[in-house]
């Protein structure tokens, strides 16, 4: 894995229109924050970035667990275009009167749910998942290593939140458990978390995971919008922390890890997974100020 000063990351960035990024852990520094670096002293240093890469006409789309509403939020404040919420499953273009909203459920058919439905009815995936009982099944198989994970204001519409420490690799006890329900499900990994309350016994590091449809997930979602827009691989670069993020990497032609000096990190599985090892990179520094150092690497390279 080569830094971001390397002769190779230089060539591969210099093609580089479209970056998908991640946005906790990655874009923002500890606790959300846009207006600070990583340790939380004030600092203008990511709003320079972005509009730096702004007038230089590199498209930044946001792809991240967050849900629409709060991704709405930065879309508008960052003056960004896109955004692809909640792993993968909502896609929206624009904010207010103007916005267009789609969403992505992988393995469901309109036998799981029909996608023109009444978004003032109570029936939104997330509905459908909560009360299918597949969540009472996991947390009484995983008792005081799964409990869900519930966030303040949060407005989800596809899926699920949960906490913990448990196996979520495919073909693991989790999958097969899933692979029973009536609800095409996966449970996804989204990086580690650190709750100040929680109910876990026995669990070091916790991990959030979101229960969504089969068949969805960062990476297909950007392999669609990479379709859709007709734009080639070497022209897209996708930047992340976690092993959710890393998925992205296997469609894009470049992709940068975020060293934020996990422990296991996910740089094992970066290698493994991502579309060419040769054009995967680290940062040096860690969230936001590794995203600033992305972004001059960046800049750097197109000569802006």
């Amino acid at each position: 894995m080569q830094h971001l000063d390397s002769p190779a990351a230089e060539a591969a960035l210099a093609q580089i229109t479209h970056v998908y990024t991640d946005l906790d852990g990655t874009l923002l520094a500890p606790g959300g924050r846009m207006l600070a670096n990583h340790r939380g002293a004030p600092s203008t240093s990511l709003a320079k970035a972005l509009v730096r890469l702004k007038q230089a006409h590199i498209k930044i789309i946001i792809v991240t667990g967050r849900d629409a509403v709060s991704s709405t939020e930065i879309l508008r404040l960052a003056n960004l275009e896109q955004f692809i919420a909640e792993m993968g499953c909502v896609v929206q273009y624009g904010y207010g009167a103007g916005a267009e909203k789609s969403f992505n459920l992988g393995e469901w058919t309109a036998a799981h749910f029909d996608q023109d439905y009444d978004h003032t009815a109570d029936r939104t995936p997330h509905e459908l998942i909560a009360r299918s009982g597949v969540v009472k099944m996991l947390l009484d198989c995983f008792r005081g290593r799964l409990e869900v994970h519930e966030l303040m204001g949060s407005h989800r519409e596809v899926t699920f939140l949960m906490r913990g420490n448990i196996d979520t690799r495919p073909g693991g006890e989790a999958d097969r458990m899933l692979a029973q329900c009536e609800l095409p499900l996966q449970l996804l990994d989204n990086g580690i978390i650190h709750p100040k309350n929680h109910g876990l016994l026995e669990v070091e590091d916790i991990h959030v995971y979101h229960l969504m449809p089969r068949g969805t997930g960062k990476g297909r979602a950007v392999a669609a919008d990479m379709a859709a827009k007709g734009l080639a691989s070497k022209h897209a670069l996708a930047i992340g922390d976690a092993e959710g993020d890393v998925s992205m990497g296997e469609y894009t032609g470049s992709f940068v890890l975020v060293d934020n000096h996990k422990k296991p990190g996910p740089g094992a599985y970066a290698q493994a997974t991502v579309r060419d090892p040769a054009t995967l990179f680290t940062t040096t520094q860690p969230t936001i100020d590794g995203w600033v150092e992305f972004a001059h690497a960046l800049l750097k390279a197109k000569h802006e």
